[in-house]
């Protein structure tokens, strides 16, 4: 069972916090899951292991 599903807003811990939407889940052969994410403002698909996402916290209105 994967971390994230589909739709679910991420960020990449393990860098520079980047931050984006899951778009496909991939398995892989040792059963573990790799994650697509559309970055924001890359406009390319990065893929990540569960391991380095997070739920992303919402930055609306924080000021």
């Amino acid at each position: 069972m994967s971390k994230f599903a589909i739709g679910e807003q991420v960020e990449n811990v393990a860098n520079d916090h980047e931050s984006g939407a899951v778009v496909d889940v991939c398995p892989t052969v040792d059963g573990s899951s790799r994650y697509a994410v559309d970055t924001e403002g890359y406009g390319a698909l990065q893929f990540f292991a569960g391991e380095k996402l997070t739920f992303a916290v919402s930055r609306r209105g924080a000021t």
